[in-house]
């Protein structure tokens, strides 16, 4: 992921040169299906969701907006990134997770940290967890592919 950034900021940087305004942000932590298969993110999610509650993808996405569309000030780095994170990095909410980080071990993690929700987060980026959803029902599995004359395409 570290080079796919280095080359997304130097397109960016490239397409500005030639007149076309491009922007990378830089969004705070949640839970993906890539992040979680960072070693230490899913810890340091649960904390920082424990600890302050965690913006969500599509509040961060709508901050994003905001400030691409004028409703809020851009809040720009010194490498001109709009900073979507500054709310996690304030460094009392990484001393609060610090300390919880340090409190942790494999006996108290499930009281330390948010780990259900996190849990409950990964298993909803799969789509399981669904409310609603008889997970032990009988399903059909088969059952005929989809020709173009069976859906009228």
């Amino acid at each position: 992921m570290g080079a796919a950034k280095a080359d997304l900021e130097q397109t960016a940087l490239k397409l500005a040169a030639d007149g076309v305004t491009a922007m990378t942000s830089v969004n705070g932590a949640a839970v993906t299906q890539a992040s979680s298969a960072i070693p230490g993110i899913g810890l340091y999610v649960s904390l920082l969701h424990k600890v302050t509650g965690l913006q969500t993808p599509v509040e961060q996405s709508i901050a994003l907006w905001d400030q691409l569309t004028g409703e809020a000030p851009l809040d720009l780095d010194d490498e001109g990134r709009i900073r979507l994170d500054r709310w996690e990095l304030n460094d009392e909410v990484q001393s609060a997770v610090r300390a919880q980080w340090e409190l942790v071990t494999q006996e108290n993690i499930a009281e330390v940290a948010d780990a259900a929700w996190f849990l409950a987060e990964v298993r909803r980026l799969y789509g399981f967890g669904v409310p609603d959803v008889e997970y032990d029902a009988e399903t059909e599995v088969d059952v005929d592919w989809p020709t173009a004359t069976a859906t009228g395409v």
